[in-house]
Order: C-alpha cells, then sequence, then structure tokens
C-alpha cells in the first residue's frame, strides 16, 4: 500500500491525495460527511484542519458535543473501500 505524502483538502470537501510513486486521486467525501461518523466535518474549517500519518488522514478530536466517533481517520483502506462502493 502506498504512502500519503501530500493532502490539500478543497471547498467542495474533495480531498486532493498525493501518494509515493507519483499517484494522485481526489477523493470526494460529500456522502461520507452526511454520515456520523464524519458529520462535524461539515464545518469547512474543521474539513480543512487535517494532519498526516504514513497511510491516514487525521482530524483533530471534535469538541465534546459534536456527534463524531474520536479519533476522526481516512485510511487508504477506507478510501479504496469507498471507491469500489
Amino acid at each position: 500500500m502506498s504512502k500519503i505524502l501530500k493532502v490539500t483538502p478543497n471547498d467542495d470537501y474533495t480531498l486532493l491525495v498525493e501518494f509515493e510513486h507519483g499517484n494522485k486521486i481526489i477523493f470526494n467525501m460529500r456522502d461520507m460527511i452526511k454520515t456520523i461518523p464524519y458529520s462535524s466535518l461539515a464545518d469547512l474549517s474543521r474539513f480543512k484542519d487535517i494532519t498526516l500519518e504514513e497511510k491516514a488522514i487525521c482530524w483533530p478530536e471534535p469538541v465534546p458535543d459534536e456527534k463524531s466517533i474520536i479519533p476522526l481517520r481516512l485510511t487508504v483502506d477506507n478510501m479504496l473501500f469507498a471507491i469500489r462502493g
């Protein structure tokens, strides 16, 4: 599995994900944000507040009253599963 090198969050709730070996994808999160685990990312400033792990995109923990699963992560496997669906 490829390592994530860079992620650019866009205003339309897509992510430009750049992997090692020069591969890039645009991952659309608009439908995922409508689900409870990712609903706190509807706030665009929160959506854009990302950090990277080797094979995951991470968001900071939400404030206690937000409905979200902590910690909020999107792995390469999550993206591949969503693309197939």
